[in-house]
């Protein structure tokens, strides 16, 4: 039967490090809760400016974790499912002088600071974002000596900045070390596509996650988006992480075409044209030094039922 997990808050680490002692060793299948604190706890106030803010990039962001997956091997994938995503109730954005996608028209920091408990974010006066909370941060262990900076995106996932990853979406994941090494952080209640001031609405976050161990490999990080109450179908979707937004793309739409010929079994023709008609090519991160996740979605009405 299937296990109910709960990761020890005092588990978090600072880097990617494949060398980490798992914080909880779990079968296929299982369920972990993770309670996550918000990048730069402790170092952001609630009240005050820029200037109150004291930064230490060393130890920003909070990863839970490592949790290790009986019988993960490098060339499986772990399936990620979300299925409850809760923020606290206050979050930060941040404009960070020479960081960011304009740092030369921002030249100077900045802070806002904003109240989670309703349903929305009060940007401005009569501006209002809904909350959509995601983690930015999933992944497993690269098989590289560490400890990595858990800043740039890498090739088992990590800091992906993908706002699309909310309660009910899957994820898959390839594993590159023994065990998997998932870890979990840098969690956002709000976000675009882009990420470009260098910060979401960093956040602390409850969270329940289901993982399944699959043998078959991938050849990039995938996702499914949560079924869709309206009129935009869920989407499929793949992620091309790369130094080059150009090398991101084609990663992620040759993974596209891979998914549709073995999961549809369309020829790597019709697999690039469909690209080309339906798929939508979007920037998820562009800011987390040098590395960007450039995605390929892929809306499930325009292809034939898996079931």
């Amino acid at each position: 039967m299937p296990t109910d997990h709960v990761i020890d808050p005092a588990a978090i680490h600072h880097a990617w490090d494949r060398d980490l002692a798992p914080a909880a060793t779990i079968a296929s299948g299982d369920s972990v809760a993770v309670d996550v604190p918000m990048a730069g706890h402790g170092q952001v106030p609630r009240e005050g400016g820029y200037a109150d803010c004291a930064f230490d990039f060393d130890t920003l962001y909070h990863l839970a974790g490592p949790i290790a997956i009986e019988g993960a091997e490098p060339g499986h994938t772990l399936q990620v499912e979300l299925l409850e995503l809760i923020p606290g109730d206050w979050g930060w954005t941040v404009i960070m002088p020479g960081l960011g996608l304009l740092p030369d028209r921002f030249p100077e920091g900045c802070l806002r600071t904003f109240d989670l408990t309703g349903d929305a974010i009060a940007v401005a006066p009569g501006v209002a974002v809904p909350l959509s909370p995601f983690f930015g941060t999933l992944g497993t262990a690269p098989d590289r000596p560490g400890p990595l900076s858990p800043f740039p995106p890498h090739e088992g996932g990590g800091n992906m900045d993908n706002r699309h990853l909310t309660a009910g979406s899957t994820l898959w994941l390839p594993v590159h070390v023994p065990g998997a090494l998932f870890s979990v952080g840098d969690p956002h209640a709000a976000q675009g596509d882009g990420e470009v001031c260098v910060s979401a609405c960093e956040c602390p976050m409850r969270a329940r996650l289901r993982f399944t161990l699959l043998e078959t490999p991938i050849s990039a990080p995938s996702f499914r988006t949560a079924p869709s109450d309206g009129p935009r179908s869920a989407e499929h979707a793949t992620m091309g992480i790369a130094p080059d937004l150009m090398e991101g793309a084609r990663i992620a739409v040759s993974a596209m075409i891979d998914w549709l010929v073995a999961e549809h079994g369309l020829a790597p023709e019709d697999a690039y044209v469909l690209c080309s008609l339906a798929g939508d090519l979007k920037i998820h991160e562009i800011v987390d030094a040098g590395v960007f996740n450039v995605g390929m979605a892929m809306p499930l009405d325009v292809l034939p039922s898996l079931d």
